[in-house]
């Protein structure tokens, strides 16, 4: 995309008058100038003077240029910010606090429109073919967005997708940024993540040395299977942290009371650095299909002897899932598990007896079964921490050939990676599959952890 203006104009949506996202570009701009002079470009530039808004295959490629802004476009931010005056102390001040739902300058837009519309055409051919069903918001397979994935990986863009929790494409880029940011310096990068229904989702993020800015862009899939882009929004960060493991944790400005009566969660979190591979594939296989939601597999301290604390009732459908290899599923009718089939699935995973389910687990003598509801409003409360996922961050085999492997719990509502630590026992048979042998909480955020609701039972 190629964008016309003048010698020394700053690229502008309207004329005469002066939009809120000129003024940004501009202040930008300078402390860009003051901070870091001959730094290289960045793609905010665009914004503030470049002669032409690069395409997404050129920001792919690299961070930033190396030629040098130029004074011409650092006395036309000047001159921006000067001729705005009382207008922006006066109306525009407040919003520009805020820090979201900022102007958007028309030229940064359409460049990051028409640069999320190209990433979604390389997409194109894999999401036309692949099986959507019939439902009017489909969610693709692991392997069509994992084909997505390694689309736009393979064209340099830094990408992260829907369920790769622990790895992101080319994510030198953003590390670099990151790193960068970390010592003041100014600069940009662009993210792109795939979403479970095949949209993309791209993310500008601008750093002007002291403040954290992003542009978001948002594109879906229409009727007729052709890319069409739903949201374009400007957002000042509250808050952004660079964790030693390679967590990128940022927080958007959000409304707050009295201009919303519901809390809005700002909180985001993206695994830049990537985990170790067999890290990956003990947490994608084993961890994960239990996670922290809806058991307390993870989440409390058991082994063989004292397996009292479990939540037996609630777990059976997670275990299902990595013995299956297909979610327990929303369209089964039941409200109980045949007492022999929920005895074998516990005794294979677990070091837990008949004897012991019986007395631990919620049975119904009438029917012969274990009881098993759906999580719903009486059988779960909504919680922060029941979002979270699990990092492996160490594995240590022990003696007896068992792997005791520990584990931070990433918390993405509250922004942390490390909110809880516990130790898993497993067992990994040379057959395959898994047996989980015991779980110790080594360290947890005081007053940070929402105690467990049974599913259907008070606490033991």
């Amino acid at each position: 995309m190629s964008v016309k203006k003048k010698k020394g104009q700053i690229l502008s949506g309207t004329k005469g008058k002066r939009t809120g996202g000129q003024l940004l570009a501009a202040a930008i701009v300078l402390t860009m100038a003051a901070g870091c002079s001959g730094a290289g470009r960045t793609d905010s530039d665009i914004a503030s003077g470049d002669d032409k808004a690069r395409p997404v295959q050129e920001q792919a490629e690299e961070v930033n240029n190396t030629d040098p802004l130029t004074e011409q476009t650092f006395q036309a931010s000047r001159d921006i910010l000067k001729e705005a005056g009382d207008e922006f102390h006066g109306g525009r001040q407040t919003e520009m606090e805020k820090g979201y739902r900022l102007p958007l300058d028309d030229a940064v837009k359409e460049e990051a429109e028409t640069d999320c519309k190209a990433a979604m055409e390389k997409i194109g051919a894999i999401y036309r073919e692949a099986n959507k069903g019939d439902t009017l918001n489909p969610i693709l397979s692991g392997d069509a967005i994992s084909q997505m994935y390694t689309a736009l990986q393979e064209n340099g863009f830094p990408v992260i997708a829907a369920g790769y929790y622990y790895r992101m494409g080319n994510y030198e880029k953003v590390d670099a940024f990151l790193t960068g940011c970390q010592k003041g310096e100014a600069g940009s990068v662009t993210l792109y993540k795939i979403n479970t229904g095949g949209g993309i989702n791209r993310s500008q993020f601008m750093f002007d040395g002291t403040k954290m800015y992003v542009v978001d862009t948002a594109a879906s899939w229409n009727q007729n299977e052709q890319p069409h882009v739903t949201s374009s929004t400007h957002t000042r960060l509250k808050s952004w942290k660079y964790t030693p493991k390679g967590w990128f944790a940022y927080e958007y400005s959000v409304p707050e009371f009295p201009e919303v009566t519901e809390i809005v969660n700002g909180n985001y979190m993206i695994r830049v650095r990537p985990m170790a591979e067999e890290y990956i594939k003990l947490a994608e296989n084993y961890l994960l299909p239990i996670g922290y939601q809806g058991n307390n597999l993870f989440r409390t301290n058991w082994g063989a002897g004292h397996m009292e604390e479990l939540d037996y009732n609630g777990l059976y459908e997670y275990l299902y899932e990595i013995r299956h290899q297909e979610a327990f599923g929303p369209q089964r009718n039941l409200d109980g598990i045949p007492k022999e089939e929920f005895e074998n699935m516990m005794t294979a995973y677990l070091p837990v007896t008949v004897a012991e389910l019986s007395r631990y687990a919620v049975f119904d003598e009438g029917k012969g079964e274990y009881v098993w509801k759906r999580l719903g409003p009486l059988t779960y409360k909504a919680n922060n921490f029941s979002s979270s996922i699990p990092e492996v961050v160490q594995t240590e085999e022990n003696p007896d050939g068992t792997i005791s492997v520990s584990i931070d719990v990433v918390c993405i509502p509250r922004g942390e990676d490390a909110l809880m630590r516990h130790v898993l026992t497993l067992e990994l048979p040379d057959n395959g599959g898994v047996r989980f042998l015991g779980n110790q909480v080594t360290e947890e955020a005081p007053g940070e952890i929402t105690e467990y609701h049974y599913r259907l039972r008070e606490h033991p």
